[in-house]
């Protein structure tokens, strides 16, 4: 698929340069509209024929759809390239932990509050679960809805998945929450009921099929009464779970985008619980669902549904999925300056860092978990490591003295001590002739930090 011009959205603009949208040009407001900054509706000048012409140009190949409403809502798809750095990944995808109606109540909401209370801090971002997948295991239609009822009422801002191959409990769950919950999986055994029940209902579907090539007659068959389709080739678990799932949702994200085949322009949907009851092990079933779900993110998935809720098989999918999402077009950096870490007084040691937003959070962190009072000064490299701004010449004796001279870190401290990274060495001397401060190489990795600040004497100086 030939990549989208701002030339090719500025021919159906009105060319008025307006100001309206918040642009000073169309052309301007054309390129935004390429990259996802601004959407078509901002234009008041379009009129209906053209905001319609403009909504399908402008429509990614792989179409981006809801899941609930409100606080639960949740995007997926979205996606128009291969390769992220040909623009960026967009909408990250959600992550479902299930619940299922043969268990205890008290476990069904034990769990559903897990599910709502997991978050992890990682480089100034919480991360957090996205959604609740409730599983009929039982086929009762009462049992079914009470599970539901009893995960809706424990989660308040989770999306919803209703999981069960028989129409009519899924409509018993429905009954109880019908706020827009992904209804999963529609199978060739009951792709009409189910899409039926879909569209009337206004929810997405999720298709179910053993293999890639299986998905085109359920697309087909779906099409004919809802387009909010999500699709899934079928999760190979085995001794090639990861290889061959991988490998599927590539297929399915090349056939779309380079091959622009329509039947495939829908978000993908992966599924590691199955594990939780192939596996004799809890631990080795966790471990199996973290490894083939990280790998999932990398590869193309656009929603995926676990069953584990353990943080060490948690953090790697949504590390993952983290730094996978961001955008490449734009630098990860924090505001450069002096940070406060506790409470820092006069004789407090100095640290320098750079303001690349991993470097930064990694050392702030270390030195917090530590207890450690000191100043830290974020000198601008433009959003770079340390290793890359020293070899590229952003980290320099220059750039150390200015945010000194800015932050006034001299009124801070009655010592003239800095501390720099152990991959900045080279520029010690540097450091040292621009500033008049005397300069000590810290440490390659800031989890060494607290200790070697302790015995170098320097959580306390004195002149």
């Amino acid at each position: 698929m030939a990549q989208l011009s701002a030339m090719d959205v500025y021919n159906l603009l009105p060319k008025a340069n307006c100001g309206a949208c918040g642009c000073k040009t169309c052309m301007e407001f054309a390129t935004k509209l390429v990259n996802r900054e601004a959407k078509p509706e901002d234009c008041p000048k379009l009129d209906d024929e053209s905001l319609e012409k403009l909504q399908e140009l402008l429509a990614p190949p792989i179409k981006e759809l809801t899941i609930g409403e409100g606080d639960r809502e949740v995007i997926v798809g979205g996606d128009e390239v291969m390769f992220r750095h040909e623009l960026s990944f967009f909408n990250p995808p959600p992550v479902f932990v299930t619940v299922y109606d043969d268990m205890k109540e008290d476990e069904i909401a034990g769990k559903t509050e897990e599910i709502q209370e997991f978050q992890v801090e990682r480089v100034g971002e919480v991360l957090k679960l996205d959604g609740v997948a409730v599983v009929s295991r039982t086929g009762n239609p009462e049992k079914f809805a009470r599970a539901v009822e009893i995960a809706v009422e424990r989660s308040k801002d989770l999306a919803v998945a209703l999981i069960t191959t028989d129409p009519k409990v899924m409509e018993a769950g429905l009954d109880v929450f019908d706020e827009r919950p992904l209804l999963y999986p529609a199978t060739e055994d009951n792709i009409e009921d189910l899409a039926k029940l879909a569209a009337d209902v206004d929810c997405p579907l999720g298709l179910h099929a053993r293999d890639v090539e299986d998905l085109v007659p359920l697309v087909v068959e779906a099409q004919q009464y809802t387009d909010d389709l999500l699709l899934d080739p079928g999760t190979e678990f085995g001794s090639h779970d990861v290889v061959s799932t991988t490998d599927k949702l590539a297929e399915i994200r090349k056939a779309a985008i380079e091959e622009e085949f329509e039947s495939f322009g829908y978000p993908t949907l992966v599924t590691t619980f199955p594990y939780a009851f192939l596996e004799d092990n809890h631990v080795k079933a966790a471990r199996r669902e973290s490894y083939l779900a990280s790998a999932c993110v990398l590869r193309y998935a656009d929603l995926l549904i676990m069953d584990t809720v353990e943080p060490w098989a948690l953090l790697p999918v949504l590390t993952q999925r983290q730094c996978v999402y961001t955008d490449p077009r734009e630098p990860q950096e924090v505001e450069p300056g002096l940070y406060r870490i506790g409470d820092p007084d006069e004789n407090s040691p100095v640290l320098v860092t750079t303001n690349f937003t991993l470097t930064y959070h990694c050392v702030a962190g270390d030195l917090e978990s530590a207890d450690v009072d000191c100043w830290l000064l974020v000198i601008d490299t433009g959003g770079l490591a340390v290793d890359v701004s020293v070899a590229g010449g952003q980290f320099t004796g220059e750039a150390v003295k200015e945010v000194i001279e800015e932050t006034g870190i001299e009124n801070n401290v009655e010592h003239r001590v800095l501390v720099i990274p152990g991959k900045a060495a080279a520029v010690k001397g540097d450091v040292e002739d621009a500033t008049g401060w005397d300069v000590v190489i810290g440490t390659q990795d800031s989890s060494e930090l607290p200790e070697f600040l302790e015995k170098e004497g320097l959580l306390r100086i004195d002149e």
